[in-house]
């Protein structure tokens, strides 16, 4: 069930905090459809996407993340361990930080987002050509 967009809390300090309430906090967002994920694999690379609104500060993040090695191998000789596990795996791990671009209180120089990381897991299927997967996130590290 879709609610409305939370306001972007701007005035959040900066704070580096990977504590699992947020991530916990992440999956609520998943399930309000206030924060979304996917997992793909084109030409044997594994990409995700988590876009929508952080879970501490709410505004709003587009973190995309290639998960494998490109250019050294085909995608069906060559490969080895993590990058070949990877693409086959059940559940991918993904860990965002929050990328609002806005420069919160106490950041470092140059840094954007309120510092916060958290963790969504989403479950791929076991076919690497497949399609893309709606996410599935788990609340558990």
């Amino acid at each position: 069930m879709s609610v409305p967009a939370p306001e972007h809390r701007s005035s959040e300090p900066w704070e580096s905090t990977p504590d699992f309430k947020w991530t916990d906090r992440a999956y609520d967002l998943l399930e309000q459809d206030l924060l979304h994920a996917e997992v793909k694999v084109n030409d044997g690379v594994l990409s995700t996407r988590v876009w929508g609104n952080c879970p501490r500060c709410a505004g709003r993040l587009d973190d995309g993340q290639v998960l494998t090695a490109v250019g050294l191998f085909s995608p069906i000789r060559g490969r080895i361990g993590a990058e070949a596990a990877a693409l086959n795996a059940p559940v991918v791990v993904v860990d965002v930080t929050c990328g609002c671009g806005l420069a919160h209180t106490g950041a470092p120089a140059g840094v954007t987002g309120c510092g916060v990381s958290f963790r969504v897991e989403l479950v791929t299927r076991a076919d690497p050509a497949a399609p893309t997967v709606p996410p599935t996130p788990l609340d558990t590290l």
